[in-house]
């Protein structure tokens, strides 16, 4: 099956790459192994698919849980590796799913903002994404998505779109200066946030 996966997501990013225009940066920073958290900014609905195709390895993803509740969407989101999310709390089954996969070496995208911006621009960060790091000790990769949105006629043909993969950001650090906390949570989910939009244009791959 995995062969089968691969195949999806190649023709996933040429399709991709041929309606948007789409450019890819940086993604020679991409680590081929190890547990690993990517953390991108919110734009659109695709924005999981749009960074997953590009990535060189297994990467799981949270998707609202009503998306599960049709059976040939839940398959597919299955097959696409999503995790259920509930929008509205905190499910013990999600994060203890995230911390597992994370446990075993694999890599989580997690969007810091919690929802998708309306504007563009990005919003203030929550403290998700440095609680994973944390008590995971898993490295973040910064990444940024420019083109996209939900509005009408966002989806155009050759939107000119982009994708920016950043320096990895070490996790260890911060674990140096004590036991974990919520104040660290923060200054790891405010520090990505500023990676995320300080990723610097490398050559398009």
């Amino acid at each position: 099956m995995r062969w089968v996966f691969r195949l999806v997501q190649y023709l996933i990013q040429l399709g991709f790459r041929l309606w948007f225009r789409l450019q890819v940066h940086g993604r020679e920073n991409i680590p081929k192994r190890g547990k690993l958290i990517f953390a991108a900014n919110h734009i659109s609905a695709i924005d999981p698919f749009v960074i997953g195709s590009f990535v060189p390895r297994s990467l799981y993803f949270l998707a609202k849980k009503e998306l599960f509740q049709n059976p040939l969407l839940a398959a597919l989101f299955r097959f696409l590796q999503a995790i259920p999310l509930d929008r509205r709390e905190v499910s013990h089954g999600m994060v203890r799913r995230v911390n597992q996969l994370l446990a075993k070496g694999e890599a989580v995208l997690l969007f810091p903002e919690g929802t998708r911006t309306r504007t563009g621009q990005m919003g203030e960060g929550k403290s998700g994404v440095g609680m994973f790091a944390a008590m995971n000790g898993a490295d973040i990769m910064p990444v940024r998505i420019e083109g996209l949105s939900d509005q009408p006629g966002a989806f155009r043909w050759g939107a000119g779109v982009k994708v920016f993969f950043g320096p990895v950001i070490s996790v260890a650090p911060f674990l140096q200066n004590g036991a974990a906390s919520k104040e660290m949570y923060r200054e790891i989910a405010a520090l990505v946030l500023n990676r995320i939009q300080a990723i610097e244009t490398a050559p398009v791959l």
